[in-house]
């Protein structure tokens, strides 16, 4: 894996037991984990000198990158241990990457970040475990990471939890993805580095606005009556990315990050409150098939678009079958990942395509044209106005995605503003939900 990747939370096709990459944006927050850290850049520089690995002392900016680097890794070890997360961390060691100038990259990944890897690997160390990977089929499959020995024993004796744990604020909250080579399993799409223009400064400007205002929001989480397990995250976790697709920014532009969006539904709705209220989820409904309808100039005839004759007991199964069809760039010849269950072993793909395409006529053009990154662009339009229009009216939001929480009391302005926004973006009456 040769492309820059900071801690983004993907784009829906993320699957949950995958390996996540390395967040380098972590660091220690509390004085215990402080001082796990300040051993370990002891430890570090002693086993230097033992080994002579280093003849000459560190430039005071090189020690700082250093120290830094030792912070992140140990920091993001601690995290994904204590939350939980299935799976390891993955990690780049292409000096090409690293070396090369970037948008993206934070400082503790530099050329010296592979260094530090194995430093802290060596069994005198015990701080990390890494996998090197071997390049598989031509693709350079990614390093993986996990807590070593005497990390996960300084956990313990240091009563580390995951509020010990923070992030600095991420350098670029605008990210350009590039199109995925579907001929290289490994290829996740990558970054793509760009120049500045009006619309990326205002993308920025806007985001810069919305995450300044969560961060100064009134938010608290009580775990009061949920099931354990439960999510483990920091609260303090509020920044935001929008993060464009294809290669282009008009294309994606969704909304990630932030502590909410990690909580499972049952956890939002009966854990969360705002601004000292309950919180209230608001879904926009069907709203890829009816921004479709809006971009093909048509109303939608039907009411729910995902009522299919002869498949009323598959619905499930009917919206991610007809999601995958306006992202799709050619026609599907099986069931998208995960969908085969939600249909008796009888039906066949190419029939239920053939279903879906009877029921909607007027965008059955619309279907198989890799539309649904346009769609989601204008869906994450809507959603930026959405918000900032509740931020002049004094209304906290939280996105996820096509829905928003807000306190209790704001439901009904939220709902109002939510309607006449998608109307103005879509072209055509919008559909709100509301999740209690």
């Amino acid at each position: 894996m040769d492309q820059i990747t900071p801690a983004l939370i993907e784009l829906g096709d993320e699957e949950d037991e995958r390996d996540r990459r390395f967040n380098a944006y972590r660091f220690a927050a509390s004085e215990n984990a402080k001082a796990i850290v300040k051993e370990a850049i002891e430890l570090l520089l002693s086993c230097e000198a033992h080994f002579g690995l280093r003849t000459n002392k560190r430039r005071a900016r090189d020690q700082e990158t250093f120290d830094l680097t030792v912070d992140a890794i140990l920091s993001d070890l601690m995290h994904h241990h204590l939350a939980g997360t299935s799976g390891d961390i993955y990690v780049t060691r292409s000096n090409r990457v690293l070396g090369a100038k970037s948008r993206y990259r934070p400082r503790a990944y530099s050329k010296m970040f592979p260094y530090i890897l194995d430093l802290m690997a060596k069994p005198e160390m015990a701080y990390v475990e890494q996998l090197i990977a071997a390049p598989v089929e031509g693709a350079a499959r990614a390093t993986v990471i996990r807590p070593g020995s005497r990390l996960l024993d300084r956990l313990v004796e240091h009563e580390i939890g995951i509020d010990d744990l923070d992030e600095h604020p991420h350098g670029e909250t605008i990210v350009l993805k590039r199109i995925k080579d579907r001929q290289n399993h490994w290829d996740e799409g990558g970054l793509e580095e760009y120049g500045d223009t009006l619309d990326t400064e205002r993308y920025r400007a806007e985001l810069g606005v919305i995450n300044q205002w969560i961060a100064d929001a009134d938010l608290r989480f009580d775990p009061e009556g949920l099931p354990w397990p439960r999510t483990q995250f920091s609260i303090r976790d509020r920044r935001l990315r929008r993060i464009f697709t294809q290669c282009r920014f008009d294309s994606g532009g969704r909304l990630f990050g932030g502590f909410w969006q990690s909580l499972r539904k049952d956890e939002r709705r009966q854990g969360l409150s705002i601004s000292g209220e309950r919180a209230v989820e608001l879904d926009y409904g069907q709203v890829g098939p009816r921004i479709l309808y809006g971009m093909a100039g048509h109303k939608p005839p039907f009411e729910d678009l995902y009522d299919i004759w002869g498949y009323g007991l598959n619905r499930p199964g009917i919206k991610k079958v007809m999601s995958a069809m306006i992202f799709a760039s050619d026609t599907l010849n099986r069931f998208p990942k995960g969908t085969r269950r939600l249909f008796s072993r009888s039906y066949k793909v190419g029939d239920v395509v053939e279903a879906i395409e009877a029921k909607h006529p007027l965008i059955r053009n619309c279907f198989h044209r890799g539309l649904g990154h346009d769609a989601q662009f204008i869906e994450s339009q809507i959603m930026i106005d959405v918000l900032l229009t509740l931020k002049d009216q004094g209304i906290v939001a939280l996105p996820i995605h096509d829905a928003v929480m807000v306190p209790a009391y704001a439901v009904s302005t939220a709902k109002e503003i939510m309607l006449d926004t998608f109307h103005r973006y879509a072209h055509l009456e919008g559909t709100v939900t509301v999740e209690a």
